[in-house]
């Protein structure tokens, strides 16, 4: 995927700070490489499934073979590893990729299967060297492009089996006495496998990251305001309905708020834009501090007027929390000689309080806080005022 004009983004957006960064090891730091994993598992976990059917089926295909061409001896112990060691794995590694609580552990489970079948197709040569008979050795490469490509196995882990699997298998020539100059031509070509493997899985997991970063990148753009980082006015509404029906069915109370810088067409008139952008995106700052639960959210709703929702807090909790908050705004100190509340920049803050009922919508609850506002305003403003729901539950 290609990525956005970097310029277009918001410079405090991870995906860019982690763009900028690079990832030439594969891996991203913090909590972004949590959020990769849960998206690198949305994006192989199809891929995965059918790769997985289609090994289940070829070993079937292979246990038919086995029986009909093999010699009883070899037959007996191949078809003991297929049947007990191989099938049964590639079976729970398919089911696994249904069963959500073991999706976080998909990289371990396909590793740990992925290494089981190397390491099954290597004990089947083992036995087949034991008994002299001319098995060829090709089934350890086509399991080693298996597992690099088809499973949705990352670098590491692809790797790791592939050169683990490389290394059991020269174990069995060299103790089964394969003549040097076949076992050469036989590690020298399981060897480029896995080369070739490690290079393509490689590129195929830095491809991944950068549509991951170049997908996040996007969404910055479509959810982010590009002056101050919070979210745009679409983004909050999707959210804050989410909030909303999901206080709706636990019966909990909504905080929300509409915030107004005062008197910042003043502002904006004396001490130019630019300046009043660095006020927005100072007041923003702030603001957003205020939010990090994951239910509550703040957004730059137009001009200089900011929203908020807070779930879930009494009206005791909530007042508090907004009253520090006016205080931080005034306490930036920016200079404001035209307002006629302070000489620095303020905030008019307007709190509507309730327990969302089924008759109610988001917008009842936005007008309420958007009345307590008006009344912040008329009653001097840097003040913060509440109004209570209709329906409220004691």
């Amino acid at each position: 995927m290609k990525l956005p004009n970097l310029n277009w983004v918001n410079q405090d957006s991870p995906y860019l700070q982690q763009y900028r960064e690079g990832f030439r090891l594969l891996s991203f730091s913090g909590e972004m490489e949590d959020t990769f994993n849960r998206y690198h598992i949305a994006v192989v976990l199809v891929r995965m499934r059918w790769a997985l059917l289609v090994a289940l089926l070829l070993m079937l295909l292979f246990v038919v073979l086995d029986a009909l061409s093999l010699p009883e001896a070899v037959r007996n112990q191949t078809l003991a590893i297929r049947l007990g060691l191989m099938s049964p794995m590639l079976l729970f590694c398919w089911l696994a990729t249904y069963n959500r609580a073991l999706r976080p552990h998909l990289q371990l489970i396909g590793g740990a299967t992925s290494l089981a079948e190397g390491l099954g197709v290597a004990g089947i040569i083992w036995v087949a060297r034991q008994h002299e008979f001319p098995l060829p050795y090709e089934g350890i490469i086509l399991i080693t492009v298996f597992f690099y490509f088809l499973t949705g196995l990352r670098f590491v882990t692809a790797a790791l089996c592939g050169w683990l699997t490389f290394f059991a298998y020269l174990l069995v020539e060299v103790l089964s006495g394969l003549p040097g100059e076949v076992l050469l031509y036989n590690a020298v070509f399981l060897g480029s496998a896995n080369l070739i493997g490690c290079f393509g899985c490689y590129f195929l997991e830095y491809a991944t990251r950068q549509n991951f970063l170049a997908q996040g990148l996007l969404q910055d753009l479509a959810e982010k305001d590009f002056l101050t980082g919070l979210l745009n006015r679409r983004a909050f509404s999707e959210r804050a309905e989410r909030s909303w029906r999901q206080a709706q069915r636990e019966e909990q109370p909504i905080a929300l708020v509409m915030m107004d810088v005062d008197y910042f067409k003043r502002y904006n008139d004396h001490y130019g834009h630019a300046a009043g952008d660095a006020a927005l995106r100072a007041v923003a700052e702030v603001i957003g501090r205020y939010a990090r639960r994951p239910l509550d959210s703040t957004a730059r709703y137009g001009g200089e007027e900011f929203v908020g929702l807070w779930y879930g807090l009494a009206e005791a909790d909530i007042l508090p929390i907004l009253e520090t908050l006016r205080c931080e705004i005034e306490a930036l100190g920016l200079v404001h000689t035209q307002s006629d509340v302070a000489p620095v920049v303020t905030l008019s803050i307007g709190l509507a309080w309730l327990v969302p009922q089924t008759h109610q919508s988001l917008e009842d609850g936005l007008r309420l806080a958007d009345v307590a506002l008006y009344l912040a305003k008329e009653q001097g403003r840097n003040r913060v005022v509440s109004k209570r729901g209709a329906n409220r539950q004691p």
